[in-house]
């Protein structure tokens, strides 16, 4: 468990590097972001507006209120973990309202579930060896 937990945050770490450098620099070249190869320009910016922003929003507001409560997280993969739970929360929210069922849609689900069991596992670990 141990080794899937490093090489699932390796691959998630290098993924979210390359994706940030093509967002940076790149993103005349490539406007669609993420998996969905099957979304138009206009469906892939209201996807980033009603779920990626919201993600993004909801974890500024847990960690506002962790540090207005005097709480640290107890490990350096708790914000991977919270950052995962609220674009997993958004795109439940997004499959509820607007977004359609698709398999590049649910591959995303089924991938941002997978970085939150691992990022839960990996801090429970973390966690026991701090205490």
């Amino acid at each position: 468990m141990d080794k899937l937990i490093k090489y699932s945050l390796i691959t998630a770490g290098l993924y979210a590097g390359i994706r940030a450098i093509i967002a940076l620099f790149f993103y005349d070249q490539f406007p669609i972001a993420f998996l969905a190869n099957g979304f138009s320009l206009e469906e892939m910016n209201e996807y980033r507006a009603r779920v990626l922003l919201p993600a993004f929003y909801l974890t500024l507001v847990y960690f506002i209120f962790r540090y207005l409560l005097g709480k640290n997280p107890t490990s350096p993969l708790w914000p991977i973990y919270v950052i995962s739970l609220s674009f997993v929360i958004t795109q439940i929210i997004a499959f509820l309202t607007f977004l359609p069922l698709t398999t590049e849609t649910v591959r995303m689900l089924i991938i941002t579930l997978f970085i939150s069991f691992v990022a839960r596992q990996g801090h429970n670990k973390r966690k026991n060896e701090i205490l």
